[in-house]
């Protein structure tokens, strides 16, 4: 007579199968919130985006909002070449962001942005209200503060009507930067924010939607002006934004070819 098998071991593997996948589930969820990448942030910390969407329109070539008061703007670096600005201004660009430096993709070394000087004094000439850039490569928050310290040395004091903004972007090709991932992006942002702040100057911080919801934890960005690039004419980003890049392919008379399109609302 064949004996009857036991069912005890088969129960016991399910039930260790069943621990197993629930251990699994619990580490996953402790990494993502541990994560940069681990999206909705806490909703009492972040403002939600609450811009009307029918306010948003197209008028005489630029994006403007009816709902509140608001500026059309550029932002340009070398890359614009020599700017006509005063017929940039009769053109009605009300405000700029000049580019006033960055950091080499592959060798980390820290430069001005040659048309800089230029760009600063023609856009003043031409009474446009101002505002800067550094285009970041930074790996650490010590980096971030170096470039912010090297970006005050360029202003030398010179008075801004808008921030100095923070702009870390990937690059392609041969790179310095493993990922983006990789980098404390939130970290890197506060140490060049609080930097520039310590200077006497407003700060701020530009991203898209894959860094605005993956790699920085924007309930700790809330107290700088946020400049968002999301192209078109009606904004879709969930949280607060305060300048709008909605288009790197627009023209404005006084410049040759493509340049960036922004609009600062301002009443946060």
């Amino acid at each position: 007579m064949a004996r009857k098998r036991s069912k005890l071991p088969f129960s016991r593997a399910i039930l260790a199968l069943i621990i197993a996948a629930a251990v699994i589930a619990l580490g996953t969820t402790l990494y993502l919130l541990r994560s940069p990448s681990r999206g909705e942030p806490p909703a009492s910390t972040v403002a939600r985006n609450e811009w009307n969407a029918e306010a948003f329109v197209m008028r005489d070539g630029f994006l403007r909002y009816e709902d509140a008061p608001s500026m059309v703007g550029i932002d340009v670096s070398t890359h614009q070449g020599i700017i006509d600005w005063q017929t940039v201004a009769d053109a009605g660009v009300e405000f700029a962001i000049l580019r006033v430096g960055y950091r080499g993709s592959t060798e980390g070394k820290l430069y001005e942005d040659e048309q800089f000087r230029e760009n600063l004094e023609g856009a003043q000439s031409a009474g446009l209200k101002i505002g800067v850039y550094f285009f970041s490569q930074a790996l650490t928050p010590e980096e971030a503060e170096e470039e912010a310290a090297f970006a005050c040395r360029l202003l030398d004091g010179e008075r801004l009507d808008l921030p100095v903004f923070y702009d870390w972007e990937e690059v392609a090709g041969d790179s310095r930067v493993e990922s983006a991932a990789a980098v404390p992006m939130t970290d890197c942002t506060i140490a060049f924010c609080e930097a520039v702040v310590r200077q006497g100057y407003q700060a701020g911080v530009y991203f898209n939607q894959t860094y605005g919801y993956g790699h920085l934890e924007l309930e700790k960005l809330q107290d700088y002006t946020l400049w968002l690039a999301e192209y078109g004419s009606t904004p879709s980003f969930r949280y607060h934004f305060d300048c709008l890049q909605y288009t790197d392919s627009g023209t404005v008379a006084g410049i040759e070819g493509a340049v960036d399109l922004d609009l600062m609302i301002m009443n946060r």
